[in-house]
């Protein structure tokens, strides 16, 4: 019962003190698109994960590339369709999504549970970039946008201060978040792990 008052205060809290599309964020923070704008359908059902969480795991949609918020929008709802009617999710699986534009997409959201890594869904939060990374890397915007939401996940109590950061690849059978990804990211970000 402590448990489920705390989560209800922090959810509370944060959805007082931080309004719709980043206004109001703390300035560590980047550009945030809620669900209501990018038109999401209404999740089916919500699980709360317990804050602050312990683990990143970092994706790649492996779609086209969108580029600006129109075509992200389009791109996230053919995502969370394919999650709820097809895959049969409760919602769209990742947390949070970031477009080629450089903006942070809502998904799932904070202090929810996702269905991003099996084993990592209640304790972690799930980043998939749009596109693919196999070969090419996130363009600037969007790896200055992953640094920024990190920061702000901390500063927000989200995200522990000693996070574990890693590829959905070293804990799942997939080629997430791509191999020229996953190597800057083994090779260049700090908190990243070889042992999740």
């Amino acid at each position: 019962m402590k448990q489920l008052l705390y989560i209800f205060t922090i959810v509370t809290i944060t959805n007082t003190a931080y309004g719709d599309d980043g206004q109001g964020w703390p300035s560590v923070c980047p550009h945030i698109i809620s669900r209501t704008r990018w038109g999401a359908r209404p999740a089916h059902a919500v699980d709360y994960a317990i804050i602050p969480i312990q683990n990143v795991v970092i994706h790649h949609t492996v779609t086209r590339d969108c580029n600006t918020e129109e075509e992200c929008a389009e791109l996230l709802k053919e995502i969370q369709n394919f999650h709820l009617d097809i895959l049969e999710f409760h919602d769209i699986g990742y947390n949070f999504l970031i477009g080629g534009d450089g903006n942070v997409y809502e998904g799932a959201g904070w202090h929810k549970v996702g269905a991003h890594t099996r084993g990592y869904n209640s304790r972690s939060i799930g980043i998939s970039f749009t596109g693919n990374f196999s070969d090419k890397l996130p363009n600037r915007k969007m790896l200055k946008a992953l640094k920024k939401f990190l920061a702000c996940a901390v500063e927000l109590g989200e995200l522990d201060g000693k996070y574990k950061l890693f590829g959905a690849r070293q804990v799942s059978a997939t080629a997430s978040p791509g191999t020229r990804f996953y190597n800057e990211l083994k090779n260049n970000w700090p908190h990243f792990t070889l042992d999740p």
